[in-house]
């Protein structure tokens, strides 16, 4: 990637004399931008272009080239290719769209490409993108001008909209927040987002990245590089309705993903996701400020009003706000004009018309170990306090470089006096409270990947070896999976269920209940039907010959002669483990309330599998029913440890057998403490 990047000289294919040829824009970015290395110049009639000669080809630039950047028409673009490859060149930026995001028949044409760039052992980074900008050594080749307003800095930004990036880059430029590295992805037919940020983690001039995509190449990948983060990453993650997945089809080529399978695997492997582009650069602005290390929080406001948001928002979002010492207290209350106002945590300094005041206010209280982080609101309207308020803000820039915590500064003011503080500091400046607020509580949440997001050690008896033979065993079509079938496949994992038998005729049923021991359910076990109950498939509590004979009669006219002789299971607390195969991330796990409660609350956790105790641990304290198995209203504790024991041994079921597209335990009984817990009734269906 570092080629991309830092390249010493650039070739921009696809320059003519005309004034509306975008080729010419790539040019003029690399001019704006005062990039400091050689331009060349092609395009197939020739000519000059700010003092640059247009050669035709790549092949007639008497010098090396370690960059090429294309925007020419599809159809051409193989031959281009291959000029470069003659030529050595090993970098190429190909901004050229009309590809796969305008149909399937356009694969053919893409293919061709992958095959020219491996080749000649090339790296690519598009196609359908605007290409990559460097703002510390102005390598800038976007096919639409920009202007170079936002100053160099330590943010990189991946995009796989090139329209949404070169907006990130106005929002940092209107914020003044710097950047590093910027990259257009488009198609992805080569590099993708995670070679980007695999690079980016190990950049010297980067201290955080944002992306945003429209799709995930390969979402495991994705996981296991941002392990090795040290650097906050965030995604905007897009195209996950319907509506959006059909833009993005002909916008980028990219496939809809399961929303809420995205949010947990970026949050399972430490990624922030960002909501919008406004939130992302919230957290942007968020990590440019020192680590805040706890979750004491002082207010200091120049607005009573403002004051009291701040207070709501810090509840919102978690803060503890201690009182302010009597040192403090002391400050204020001195300089106090009409000594009405009581000095608390959040402070409104309404009385208080001492700017310089304000600065030793928030310098001694941010400088005590009981504070974390301190909030500043300012408001002033450029008449008569512009420049006191103006040098007040610059200021805070010494207090944030000596004492190092988060300084978060809020300013209500004109546009133009917000346009001039903010081009001065050298700190996001904020104009709400609760962006603020919640800003620094990104910041306090960030906590470097300190683990793989994927187990690495198998529980015992979880054998993949040992599962090869079991479906060695079995005849394995696609659609649902025979109950017993799916049973020895659980039961090779160790995973509980409660005792079965299966029976294709009356009298085979009888014995098998016996065996068992009456009470006993009976089920039809037919895998197409699939909700048994809702059919009457699910006959319960069958305690003698005659009445099983008469269910297995009923099940047979319902779903055919198969039916599930089980157990009757003592009294616990039902849940439902589950997982199916991502398109993205792979196997999946989920988690939840179970029996009628899965369809009634909807409310799941989800994990990219496999996982550990620890993380299955998370994964159920995310769930509401997590407080109930410790005991509620005088009820029994239940047996957690069993259920998150399942949740494992299921992640691990699900990575070793991708031929398991979906799976479900519902309901899983949780019993109490030390009584373990059995699946009732088990479902998959395979690939």
């Amino acid at each position: 990637m570092e080629g991309f990047f830092n390249a010493r000289s650039v070739a921009v294919v696809g320059v003519s004399n005309s004034p509306t040829n975008l080729g010419r824009a790539m040019v003029y970015n690399l001019m704006e931008f005062r990039f400091q290395g050689v331009i060349h110049l092609v395009g197939p009639k020739g000519g000059a272009f700010f003092g640059h000669k247009i050669h035709s080809s790549v092949l007639d630039i008497p010098d090396p080239v370690d960059l090429a950047t294309i925007l020419i028409p599809a159809a051409a673009v193989p031959e281009a290719l291959r000029q470069c490859g003659e030529k050595g060149i090993r970098r190429i930026v190909l901004q050229t769209a009309g590809f796969r995001e305008l149909g399937d028949e356009r694969r053919a044409l893409e293919q061709e490409i992958t095959a020219i760039v491996h080749q000649y052992g090339m790296r690519m980074i598009g196609p359908n993108c605007i290409g990559v900008v460097n703002r510390h050594n102005g390598l800038a080749v976007p096919f639409m001008p920009l202007k170079a307003e936002a100053p160099p800095g330590r943010i990189a930004i991946i995009s796989q909209s090139g329209g949404v990036g070169a907006m990130m880059l106005n929002f940092l430029a209107m914020e003044h927040l710097g950047f590093s590295k910027f990259a257009s992805i488009g198609n992805k037919l080569n590099v993708n987002e995670a070679d980007l940020l695999e690079y980016l983690i190990g950049d010297p001039q980067t201290d955080m990245i944002f992306c945003y995509l429209e799709g995930i190449a390969d979402g495991r990948r994705l996981m296991e590089v941002a392990e090795h983060s040290s650097k906050p990453i965030l995604v905007h993650k897009s195209n996950w309705g319907g509506a959006g997945a059909v833009i993005a089809r002909s916008h980028s080529a990219s496939l809809s993903s399961d929303n809420a399978v995205v949010s947990a695997a970026l949050r399972q492997c430490g990624i922030m996701r960002a909501e919008d582009q406004r939130h992302a650069v919230e957290g942007l602005k968020a990590f440019s400020l020192p680590p805040m290390k706890g979750n004491r929080l002082a207010i200091i406001s120049r607005s009573g009003g403002h004051a009291v948001m701040a207070a709501d928002a810090s509840d919102e979002f978690g803060f503890v706000l201690p009182p302010f010492p009597e040192e403090v207290l002391k400050m204020a209350e001195e300089r106090s004009r009409a000594k009405v106002i009581q000095f608390h945590n959040p402070m409104d300094l309404g009385d208080l018309f001492d700017l310089a005041l304000y600065r030793d206010l928030v310098k001694t209280t941010l400088a005590r170990d009981d504070i974390d982080g301190l909030l500043f609101v300012h408001n002033y309207q450029g008449i008569i306090d512009a420049e006191p308020s103006r040098s007040l803000i610059a200021g805070f820039a010494e207090i944030l470089a000596e004492i190092k915590k988060p300084l978060a500064v809020c300013v209500f003011t004109t546009e133009a006096e917000l346009r001039q503080n903010r081009h001065v500091a050298p700190f996001p400046i904020f104009t709400d409270p609760r962006e603020a607020i919640r800003a620094l509580a990104h910041n306090r949440d960030f906590q470097p990947q300190v683990r793989p997001p994927f187990a690495s050690a198998r529980p015992a008896g979880c054998d993949p070896d040992q599962l090869r033979s079991i479906l060695s065993g079995h005849l394995f079509g696609q659609g649902p999976l025979a109950p017993d079938h799916l049973a020895d496949l659980l039961t090779g994992y160790r995973i509980p269920l409660v005792s079965w038998r299966v029976a294709d005729d009356e009298a085979v049923a009888v014995a098998a209940a016996a065996e068992i021991g009456m009470p006993v359910v009976i089920k039809t076990a037919n895998p197409q039907v699939l909700h048994k109950s809702d059919v009457g498939g699910v006959l319960l509590n069958l305690d003698n010959e005659s009445r099983i004979r008469d269910a297995y009669q009923k099940l047979r006219s319902i779903g055919g002669s198969r039916v599930l002789i089980q157990q009757m299971a003592g009294k616990g607390m039902e849940w439902f483990v589950g997982g199916r195969q991502d398109e993205c991330f792979g196997p999946v796990v989920v988690l939840g309330m179970g029996g009628i409660y899965v369809e009634i609350f909807r409310e799941t956790g989800i994990r990219v599998a496999p996982i550990d105790h620890r993380e299955a641990g998370r994964l159920l304290d995310e769930c509401r029913g997590a407080a109930l198995l410790e005991g509620a209203r005088g009820q029994q504790t239940l047996d957690r440890d069993a259920l998150l024991d399942v949740v494992v041994r299921v992640s691990w079921l699900l990575h070793d057998c991708p031929e398991i597209r979906e799976l479900d335990l519902n309901p899983l009984r949780v019993f109490p403490h030390g009584q373990g817990c059995l699946a009732l009734d088990w479902r998959a269906m395979t690939a």
